[in-house]
């Protein structure tokens, strides 16, 4: 058979290997790109589907280290711990930030599902080491150690640290990119502080003042939620008001009292962000003084109390979980020796869930 007879032959049959061919790597190219879309989008996410509320365990965490589930049971006493800062989860995983010393020695690191890791940072020994926030993304672990972000074991000094005061949850991770909040010091008696946010650029946090009205004499951020890589809503206070950032823009919350005789004020202590509605919490003063725990959502004004013996109240932070929107208080009274006592409130989508005499809660998470 001749060559030109043979080609004709099997044309057809080379063509329709070379289109099933261009096809396969199409096929290829198609998911490989949704599987790093997926990835993507996933990363501020838990690893696994959100559990049914009656398979859900929420994690209350003291100063002291200890942690107690929502049925008041404790799970765990952190080993050498002198001070827990901050409580956060990753699927069935939990990680706490705060202060670990044995034998005077203070270390760097965190408490994962209970147990100590040590990060081995280039750290000269006799320097204090004072966790603050602690936030998560992939395999990479992230803590505020004041005037450091430790990033694993990479350090990423904040610029004028020495005049930087960390909030009480001071970090949050969105895909990869961290966020400190705080204040800074703006005079040289360290009375006065203006709120700002710390981007990394170039291997260190750079502080960025938000906005405030003309004629501010002090404000602070006390709270930082990120999500979707560049967006942030942070909580704080301008002279005794709350007020929220949404992506650095400037919103003032409304105030039950303003207007009256009575003196008036509210700070926001924590925030998030749930099916494009924003949750802000913190407290504000009541008719004669006392702080009352107040949710705002979407700006509207809605009080926590659980007891009418409560002599005041606050909240301590506000977390998501799928749809549902969870909120701890602390309630205090007053005891037969006359000292302040704190219990702790949790509550789920504005509803009471349970109250826990006695217990003081630094932070919480849902697991």
């Amino acid at each position: 058979m001749r060559a030109q007879d043979i080609k004709t032959l099997y044309t057809p049959l080379i063509d329709t290997v070379n289109r099933i061919a261009e096809r396969s790597l199409l096929t290829s190219l198609i998911l490989i790109a949704t599987m790093v879309l997926l990835a993507s989008c996933s990363k501020d996410k838990a690893d696994e589907p959100f559990k049914p509320v009656d398979r859900r365990t929420v994690l209350l965490l003291t100063e002291e280290g200890y942690i107690y589930n929502q049925n008041y049971e404790q799970v765990a006493q952190l080993p050498h711990c002198t001070y827990a800062s901050q409580i956060i989860s990753d699927g069935s995983d939990y990680f706490v930030s705060g202060t670990y010393e044995n034998g005077n020695k203070v270390r760097v690191g965190y408490w994962k599902n209970g147990k100590w890791t040590t990060l081995h940072v280039d750290f000269i020994d006799d320097v204090d080491h004072w966790i603050y926030g602690i936030g998560k993304w992939d395999y990479y672990l992230y803590l505020l150690d004041h005037p450091n972000v430790l990033k694993n074991s990479g350090i990423f000094p904040i610029v004028n640290g020495g005049k930087f005061a960390p909030a009480a949850q001071a970090l949050a991770v969105s895909q990869g990119k961290c966020y400190v909040v705080g204040g800074l010091q703006t005079d040289e008696d360290g009375f006065i502080f203006m709120p700002v946010i710390c981007n990394e650029r170039n291997g260190k946090f750079v502080p960025e003042f938000l906005p405030v009205p003309a004629g501010t004499e002090m404000g602070f951020c006390n709270c930082i939620y990120a999500y979707n890589v560049t967006h942030t809503i942070i909580g704080g206070n301008i002279d005794d008001r709350p007020v929220l950032w949404i992506d650095k823009q400037l919103n003032i919350l409304p105030l039950t009292y303003l207007g009256t005789n009575s003196a008036y004020f509210g700070e926001v202590r924590s925030v998030t962000e749930c099916s494009g509605h924003i949750y802000a919490v913190g407290d504000e003063s009541k008719e004669g003084g006392d702080r009352v725990a107040t949710l705002w959502l979407d700006n509207e004004i809605h009080h926590l109390v659980h007891s009418e013996s409560t002599e005041w109240s606050t909240a301590v932070e506000v977390m998501s979980y799928g749809s549902d929107v969870y909120v701890v208080t602390l309630e205090y009274g007053t005891d037969e020796a006359g000292e302040a006592v704190a219990s702790t409130v949790l509550w789920m989508n504005g509803e009471f869930v349970k109250f826990y005499p006695g217990l003081k809660t630094k932070s919480f998470t849902v697991i």
